[in-house]
């Protein structure tokens, strides 16, 4: 019986070490969509660091984790946020609030989408990344992106649920930062931003 009590003890602070982690410092959130192919693909993994976003506001090019839904609440509450959503994970109900895109316009930008394009601060965004051509569906352009909110799109331009149709993302929705694939193994690569020579 006292191995048994140990053996679950042990189990128990391991699993709640483990949400500790995965609440404040990083997680391997798998790719479930099509909408930021060619970056990531479904059944890829990514790891995503957590606490960047609380030293750094978020840049263009960033590849970022946020919660459709919701915006941050305190600790305790993401973490038991956390501790279901692994649950729910393992019982094979992952979650569907949880979206990765790339920040396309940040605090200030003016964006506008022209014959498939998009344009920031009247200026032509290079995108060596994206699949598609990029449309603005619904939305009017130019707008610009307001104070503590970013402008997302998925890689996948004509089939991700982004910005477009969300509306802009306020930081408290942003998780964690994208950093690399890591799953499948001989596919690791770290996921870039825009080009340095992009003019941004």
């Amino acid at each position: 019986m006292k191995k048994a009590l140990d053996l679950f003890g042990t189990i128990l602070i391991a699993f709640v070490l483990a949400m500790l982690l995965k609440t404040t410092v990083f997680a391997l959130p798998e790719i479930r969509m099509s909408s930021m192919e060619n970056t990531l693909l479904q059944g890829e993994r990514a790891l995503e660091l957590k606490f960047v976003y609380s030293f750094l506001e978020p840049k263009r090019g960033d590849v970022i984790v946020f919660d459709k839904e919701n915006k941050k609440a305190g600790f305790v509450s993401n973490y038991l946020k956390e501790v279901k959503e692994t649950i729910d994970m393992i019982r094979g109900n992952a979650s569907k609030n949880h979206l990765i895109k790339r920040v396309i316009g940040i605090p200030g930008d003016e964006i506008e989408f022209c014959e498939g394009n998009v344009y920031i601060n009247d200026v032509l965004l290079e995108e060596g990344y994206i699949k598609g051509e990029t449309f603005a569906d619904e939305m009017e352009t130019p707008f610009v992106v307001p104070e503590g909110k970013v402008f997302v799109m998925g890689d996948n331009r004509e089939v991700s649920l982004d910005s477009r149709n969300l509306g802009f993302i306020d930081y408290k929705q942003i998780e964690g930062k994208v950093i690399a694939r890591i799953w499948p193994l001989k596919k690791m690569k770290v996921i870039k931003g825009l080009d340095s020579n992009n003019l941004f």
